[in-house]
Protein backbone atom coordinates (compact mmCIF):
# COMPACT_ATOMS: atom_id res chain seq x y z
CA UNK A 1 0.00 0.00 0.00
CA UNK A 2 1.34 3.44 -0.77
CA UNK A 3 1.20 6.30 1.62
CA UNK A 4 -1.25 8.35 -1.08
CA UNK A 5 -3.53 5.66 -0.70
CA UNK A 6 -4.66 6.90 3.06
CA UNK A 7 -5.62 10.04 1.51
CA UNK A 8 -8.33 8.58 -0.86
CA UNK A 9 -11.87 9.12 0.60
CA UNK A 10 -10.50 12.31 2.37
CA UNK A 11 -11.40 15.70 2.52
CA UNK A 12 -8.66 18.18 2.13
CA UNK A 13 -7.63 21.90 1.14
CA UNK A 14 -5.80 22.96 -0.88
CA UNK A 15 -2.22 25.28 0.02
CA UNK A 16 -0.51 27.99 -2.58
CA UNK A 17 0.18 27.52 -5.80
CA UNK A 18 -2.99 24.94 -6.72
CA UNK A 19 -5.29 26.81 -4.35
CA UNK A 20 -4.16 29.69 -6.45
CA UNK A 21 -4.21 28.19 -9.76
CA UNK A 22 -7.55 26.96 -9.18
CA UNK A 23 -8.88 30.19 -7.86
CA UNK A 24 -8.01 31.72 -11.35
CA UNK A 25 -9.85 28.86 -13.08
CA UNK A 26 -13.06 29.29 -10.78
CA UNK A 27 -13.05 33.69 -11.78
CA UNK A 28 -12.56 32.96 -15.28
CA UNK A 29 -15.51 30.56 -15.14
CA UNK A 30 -17.48 33.12 -12.79
CA UNK A 31 -18.35 30.58 -10.24
CA UNK A 32 -17.38 30.56 -6.15
CA UNK A 33 -14.63 28.28 -4.71
CA UNK A 34 -14.56 26.81 -1.96
CA UNK A 35 -11.51 25.21 -0.42
CA UNK A 36 -12.82 22.03 0.02
CA UNK A 37 -11.58 18.57 -1.90
CA UNK A 38 -12.66 15.29 -1.98
CA UNK A 39 -9.58 12.92 -2.54
CA UNK A 40 -10.90 10.62 -5.19
CA UNK A 41 -7.68 8.68 -6.23
CA UNK A 42 -4.25 8.18 -7.17
CA UNK A 43 -2.22 8.58 -10.33
CA UNK A 44 0.04 6.35 -9.10
CA UNK A 45 2.61 7.36 -12.41
CA UNK A 46 3.17 11.08 -11.20
CA UNK A 47 2.25 10.31 -7.69
CA UNK A 48 -0.60 12.82 -7.75
CA UNK A 49 -3.97 13.09 -5.44
CA UNK A 50 -7.23 13.31 -7.97
CA UNK A 51 -9.31 15.87 -5.90
CA UNK A 52 -12.99 16.69 -6.62
CA UNK A 53 -14.35 19.65 -5.87
CA UNK A 54 -17.85 21.52 -6.55
CA UNK A 55 -17.20 21.97 -10.64
CA UNK A 56 -13.22 21.54 -10.02
CA UNK A 57 -10.84 18.23 -10.63
CA UNK A 58 -7.54 19.06 -9.62
CA UNK A 59 -4.29 16.69 -9.82
CA UNK A 60 -2.30 17.61 -6.59
CA UNK A 61 0.78 16.84 -5.03
CA UNK A 62 0.88 15.46 -1.12
CA UNK A 63 2.54 18.96 -0.29
CA UNK A 64 -0.33 20.87 -1.56
CA UNK A 65 -3.41 19.37 0.52
CA UNK A 66 -3.70 19.37 4.63
CA UNK A 67 -6.17 17.33 5.77
CA UNK A 68 -9.31 18.59 7.01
Amino acid sequence: MNDLDGYVGRIVRLNGDALQTVARRAQRQGVALENCFVVASVSYEVSKLICYGANFRVAVGISEVALI
